[in-house]
């Protein structure tokens, strides 16, 4: 029963992120969440995997605010949409750059 519980939570809360993000790209504000969801998905990542790699990055704001670390900070927010998919998984293509 505890499993079906946290397995419910984790869906809710991928389902909220998920909004988060979608509204943002709807909105284009800031217009880099819908510029690095299809940076990813150009570079090779689903639409799928760009999601996640992208609600890393609103979960580590989230979890800021509701730490009462300052809230949300855009200017960390749009620094981290532009490293990605750093940290969290490895570029699946080269940039031309450093070949």
């Amino acid at each position: 029963m505890e499993k079906e519980t946290e397995l419910e939570i984790n869906e809710r809360l991928k389902t909220a992120i998920n909004a988060v993000i979608n509204q943002q790209m709807a909105e284009k504000n800031p217009p880099e969440t819908l510029e690095t969801f299809e940076r990813l998905q150009d570079e090779g990542f689903s639409q799928e995997e760009a999601y996640v790699l992208i609600g890393h990055i609103v979960s580590m704001e989230v979890a800021e605010e509701l730490a009462g670390e300052g809230g949300i900070n855009m200017d960390r927010y749009v620094a981290a949409l532009e490293e990605l998919p750093k940290p969290f998984a490895e570029p699946k293509t080269k940039d031309l750059d450093d070949a």
